[in-house]
């Protein structure tokens, strides 16, 4: 295993969409409102990176990326066709300014497929904001419009308030949020931007935040709402923890998914799987920094938990030194503060939140490695599985936006033959079936062990009680010793095994042994019916079609075991979510 540093943050991506025809008058007044939301949106990301995906069309959108460059925010400019077309939309000094832009060192410039007809490729640019996107900022008027993938469409479409079918000119209804701790899947930052020629209906409306309630009708609301904010908090908190873990030394090598491809193989969109890459190894190291953490906690407490048993035992059958007591009391106190202290730390939620993503990092690698990942939507699935509603999970769908592919067909799509999709059934499919294969053999031999054990030991009880039970009477004039007789030895190892069985029985309880076996199996009923569908089917279409039923199957799964071992430790989540 190569050692890799993943350097790059978790980014948080805000879109942009925004009228062409700005009233120059205005535009002072416009660049202040947009620098004071990039710096207020910083003030809650102090350690996390901005990036704004924008088309940066003529009007809103080269205003708001110059703004934000300018600011220091790093650019994804997402051109709908390449450049020597799309020119055709701008005038000499709005062209001028575009190129100026994209040759910055800090400006990434991505050329979507040339369509056959613009509206195509404005349509792929507006699904990648609808799907990048973590939080949209718009420079609207706040006007209805039919104008298809327009400005009040894509705004509209974000907010889930207008569907995919054809657009309606419906007017709209704005009202005041009220007070509630659910936050909003996903929120529009409004700045009203009246259009050139045509003043706003409200010459009053501020800047503010929007979401969807329903059918053409938008709630506004003055500031963030708090579990928005709270989830910017977790993302930030994330990529701290990271930097500071990773410069301590304390989280060992990285793992990588690129290393499990040949060498000499090249790759269509390298970067971006390089950063998916990036992604999976940073919260794959964290999992296994808390996970052992959060195991020796589990095992601290079976101690703990072992030797208050055999405290009482010691004082109840063998002695009745006031030192058991003290030693039943010391272990007690220090359960409990080391329960109160740890329960602020989250070892065991994070070592839940970050293996959720790692393992939906590797499959979004693997799909995006054959170009079948735009059959698959990591938020979605998220969110179907309620998963992002426990506390300190609501930010992994900032993560998952950043890692989607900008263009439904930016890339050539599945190739069976090719030597990229080959490496896909062997790397992913081949591999995590031997590793299912293995870890569902070990788990079965360990729980055939366990049961074993738990047998004998009841065995042995049964054993101790028929003795007590039988001669009774007679140990209890034997001495074995110090003046302890021998009956009160017997019901010691008695009692000793039944605690000996009940701290096992927790530590197995806390281990979550029979969930992990669970999800073992059920992992590998997917990768092994993949595996044969591929062995049996040509056609490149049906394979692409397998590879995002197991990617969505693979996702899901590790999401409905993260609900079981969360809801063993914590209440089930709140209405507030994240």
């Amino acid at each position: 295993m190569t050692e890799t540093t993943p350097s790059s943050n978790s980014p948080f991506i805000v879109g942009v969409s925004g009228h062409r025809d700005l009233d120059d008058s205005d535009l002072p007044r416009l660049r202040a409102a947009v620098g004071a939301f990039f710096h207020a949106l910083r003030a809650e990301l102090p350690d996390t990176e901005l990036r704004l995906l924008t088309g940066v069309a003529e009007g809103a959108d080269l205003l708001v990326a110059e703004t934000a460059r300018s600011l220091g925010v790093r650019v994804e400019a997402v051109l709908p066709m390449p450049l020597a077309r799309y020119a055709a939309d701008f005038d000499g000094d709005s062209l001028a300014r575009l190129r100026a832009l994209l040759n910055h060192v800090d400006v990434d410039c991505i050329e979507l497929v040339d369509p056959a007809e613009p509206e195509a490729g404005y349509g792929n640019l507006m699904h990648a904001l609808l799907r990048r996107s973590s939080l949209l900022l718009a420079l609207w008027d706040g006007e209805s419009s039919l104008l298809p993938v327009g400005t009040a469409d894509t705004v509209l479409r974000y907010l889930d308030v207008r569907s995919g079918g054809p657009v309606e000119d419906l007017p709209l209804a704005f009202i005041d949020a009220e007070d509630a701790p659910e936050a909003p899947d996903r929120l529009v930052y409004w700045i009203p931007t009246p259009r050139r020629g045509a003043p706003l209906a409200d010459q009053s409306l501020l800047p503010c935040y929007l979401s969807g309630v329903g059918d053409h009708t938008l709630e506004r609301r003055a500031a963030m709402p708090a579990g928005f904010r709270a989830r910017l908090h977790e993302l930030n908190a994330y990529n701290l923890e990271h930097e500071t873990l990773r410069d301590l030394g304390q989280l060992g090598v990285h793992d990588s998914l690129l290393t499990s491809l040949p060498g000499d193989i090249e790759l269509r969109g390298r970067s971006r799987l390089e950063h998916i890459d990036q992604q999976y190894a940073k919260a794959d190291a964290l999992a296994v920094y808390f996970q052992r953490r959060s195991d020796r906690l589990f095992v601290l407490f079976g101690v703990m938990t072992l030797a208050m048993g055999l405290a009482y035992l010691i004082y109840e059958k063998l002695t009745e030194s006031r030192l058991m007591l003290f030693a039943y009391l010391a272990v007690l106190l220090a359960s409990l503060g080391l329960y109160y202290v740890l329960e602020g730390r989250r070892w065991f939620a994070k070592h839940l939140a970050y293996r959720a993503l790692a393992e939906t990092m590797r499959a979004k690698f693997y799909l995006r490695l054959a170009g079948a990942d735009h059959r698959v939507d990591a938020r979605e699935i998220l969110a179907l599985s309620g998963t992002d509603r426990f506390h300190g999970f609501g930010w992994l769908g900032f993560v998952l936006n950043s890692v989607e592919r900008v263009g439904v067909r930016a890339q050539p799509s599945y190739d069976p033959a090719s030597l990229q999709s080959r490496c896909v059934e062997d790397a992913w499919i081949e591999s995590q079936h031997g590793y299912f294969t293995r870890k569902v053999a070990r788990l079965e031999a360990s729980t055939g062990r366990t049961k074993i054990l738990r047998n004998v030991l009841f065995i042995v009880i049964i054993g101790a009680i028929l003795t007590l039970f039988v001669f009774g009477e007679a140990l209890l004039h034997i001495d074995a010793g110090w003046g302890i007789p021998a009956k009160n030895i017997v019901t010691f190892m008695m009692g000793f095994f039944a605690v000996l069985l009940g701290a096992w029985e927790l530590h197995q309880n806390k281990m979550a042994t029979r969930e992990l076996l669970w999800q073992y199996r059920n992992q590998l009923t997917h990768f092994t019916r993949a595996r044969n569908h591929l062995a049996r089917i040509a056609d490149a279409e049906r394979r692409s079609e397998i590879l995002g039923d197991l990617g969505k199957d693979s996702m899901m799964e590790s999401y409905l075991w993260t609900i079981h071992r969360y809801h063993r430790e914590h209440e089930p989540p709140s209405t507030g979510g994240g």
